[in-house]
């Protein structure tokens, strides 16, 4: 008498007799419970799932290493993407029959961190390997591990493995199938080397966001929740202050839910004020704030203080060039640590190389941590020197625009050999303006000071010539406001002024360099600087002619403010009267010219727009 047993894979002894009972426990399918459950609020994500189940699909060319390693920053939602695609696999129709092994690495906290070899225990414990037959050493598990996931393969049950939350390759790499037939999926913050195909997960998008917030409402309070849908605008709003980052919008969901007649604009207000936001975006145990810590503490003392010191940046990125002067390190030096902290995703690359940005919540974290680290970071040197690298770089780039463009101009300078041609000092200036925009209007006061005045002034002509008149106008507003609360430099501020006032002339803001120009003359008078105030006064006359000939009136505004001028500035007004002249500019005149325009109707009163035709801008093409 002889019995065979064909099919199907052992891990331990197999008996074999003439009458054997066997009783069976309900069949299972191995660790298929062990995957998290998928969100019915998921959102934004259609594009990436597709992706991923593509390389997943049976029948579908084979590699060497069928793996997919997705990493991104800290809760942009990379667990639930791998989730929801798994679950979506494991229905699928031979796909996976086998099922899908899951396993969290808690790679990024220090208390929970799983090794390779504990993982592997529990992957082959999951597999229905005894525990005695499991060895001890890592390259052996590692080999039983894939034998087995290939022997599952060989025999029509392939399986899933899905490997969250990993912090470095050699944490992750033996638990990467290698048998060609079994697929993996691995998450992380840092970019893996994993010779696989590699998924940088970002942000949502704005429609995206709002869909994430209203499923996740309507899944806790049902459809009956009409929050989203009722305030369309705050609910954008909200989307843009969490960024797009999926951990965020789900606390400020879990805030609206908690209460039910809380309206969206509550919420939007407690976090519109960027000091506090992160310390509002939490709920019980989950914290925005809580998930940066983890990939921050894990950097090396140099990459720290640089993260640290990126958010002296105000604007959407920044350049190496200009992050080398925050790090006190070599140009190679700098761009290896932006490199690392690009691939632990707490910055970003940005379009093109040598360009690097952070995400908003991230930048209000780095400024945090930088205020704590102030004195140890250097912080406030550090800042002078960048915003010194920005005003030089512009004043350099606005010397080619200025020779170029500009022959007749008020402000005078040779080439500077910083740029070779007049298309490089351009291009600069297109990468850089937002960041130089950026440090006019929304750095603090104290962190501005005199250098945004400047800054301005090397930059207007740019917008001018770019037709960017919407930013001219927030430009030359946050320099008026500026200036008003402080001035270090009373001669350097009117002039920069003065040339300001050139800029809007020539765009046909006239009332508004009007407006300039008189206070230019008053920083002047008070530092004593006679050339230039002659200078400003001759602009006023040749603003006010212009005026006075295309409209025949002056606003009741800029009226009264030359009448002070006239009053305040004896010395700047001639006494006597020049007969023959053709526009005289005596007090007489003056106060006779003045008087005249202002007695017709006034229109307008504030330059808010260009209110003439704008001459002298260049034709398309």
């Amino acid at each position: 008498m002889a019995n065979h047993i064909s099919g199907g894979v052992f891990f331990h002894a197999v008996i074999q007799g003439r009458d054997i009972t066997v009783q069976l426990p309900p069949q299972t399918a191995p660790a298929l419970s062990g995957l998290p459950p998928a969100s019915s609020a998921f959102a934004g994500r259609d594009e990436q799932v597709e992706e991923l189940l593509g390389m997943l699909a049976r029948g579908r060319p084979q590699q060497a290493v069928v793996v997919a390693a997705i990493a991104g920053l800290g809760g942009i939602g990379k667990t639930e993407l791998v989730v929801q695609t798994a679950s979506r696999a494991l229905k699928q129709p031979g796909w996976f029959p086998g099922g899908v092994l899951f396993v969290d690495m808690f790679g990024y906290d220090q208390e929970r961190r799983l090794t390779p070899e504990r993982a592997l225990v529990g992957l082959l414990r999951a597999l229905g390997v005894d525990k005695e037959q499991i060895p001890s050493d890592v390259q052996d598990l590692s080999r039983l591990y894939r034998s087995a996931l290939a022997a599952l393969a060989q025999a029509g049950s392939r399986v899933l493995v899905v490997i969250d939350n990993a912090s470095s390759t050699d944490q992750v790499r033996p638990l990467v199938p290698a048998d060609g037939i079994t697929a993996a999926l691995v998450t992380s913050r840092d970019t893996l080397d994993l010779d696989g195909r590699l998924y940088d997960l970002g942000t949502l998008s704005d429609s995206a966001s709002v869909e994430l917030l209203n499923r996740v409402l309507r899944e806790a309070r049902g459809p009956g929740d009409t929050r989203i849908h009722d305030e369309p605008e705050e609910a954008v709003a909200l989307a843009r202050l969490c960024g797009g980052l999926p951990l965020a919008l789900r606390i400020a969901a879990s805030l609206l839910v908690d209460s039910p007649t809380r309206p969206l604009s509550s919420v939007t207000q407690a976090l519109s004020v960027e000091q506090s936001r992160l310390h509002r975006l939490r709920r019980k145990d989950r914290t925005v704030r809580a998930a940066f810590d983890l990939s921050y503490r894990r950097l090396p003392s140099a990459h720290q203080r640089l993260f640290r010191l990126l958010s002296l940046n105000q604007g959407p990125d920044i350049s190496t060039e200009a992050a080398l002067h925050l790090s006190d390190l070599d140009a190679y030096e700098t761009e290896e640590l932006l490199q690392d902290l690009a691939r632990c995703h707490l910055i970003e690359p940005g379009i093109t190389w040598g360009r690097w940005r952070l995400h908003d919540l991230v930048r209000i974290y780095a400024g945090e941590l930088g205020g704590q680290e102030a004195n140890v970071d250097r912080r406030d040197a550090v800042r002078k020197r960048l915003h010194g690298h920005y005003l030089h770089t512009a004043r350099a780039a606005r010397s080619h625009l200025a020779v170029t463009r500009e022959p007749l101009s008020i402000l005078r300078e040779p080439r500077s050999p910083r740029f070779n041609t007049t298309k490089e000092a351009e291009g600069w200036f297109e990468q850089e303006c937002q960041n130089l925009i950026s440090l006019i209007t929304i750095a603090p006061v104290n962190a501005r000071s005199s250098t945004a005045v400047w800054l301005a002034v090397f930059l207007t002509p740019y917008l001018r010539w770019e037709y960017r008149f919407r930013d001219m106008r927030a430009v030359v507003a946050a320099v008026e406001d500026l200036v008003c609360e402080r001035a270090d430099c009373p001669a350097g501020t009117g002039g920069a002024l003065l040339l300001i006032s050139y800029e809007l002339d020539r765009v046909d803001f006239t009332y508004w360099a009007v407006d300039l120009l008189v206070d230019a003359i008053e920083f002047l008078c008070s530092d004593g600087n006679r050339r230039f105030e002659v200078v400003a006064m001759q602009e006023i006359h040749h603003h006010v002619l212009k005026i006075i000939r295309r409209t025949g009136f002056l606003p009741s505004d800029i009226a009264s403010k030359l009448d002070r001028l006239t009053l305040a500035h004896a010395h700047l007004v001639p006494s006597e009267h020049v007969e023959g002249k053709r526009t005289c500019w005596c007090r007489q005149c003056w106060l006779q010219r003045i008087g005249t325009s202002r007695t017709l109707p006034t229109v307008i009163s504030r330059p808010d727009a260009a209110p003439f035709p704008l001459r002298y801008r260049r034709l398309p093409g």
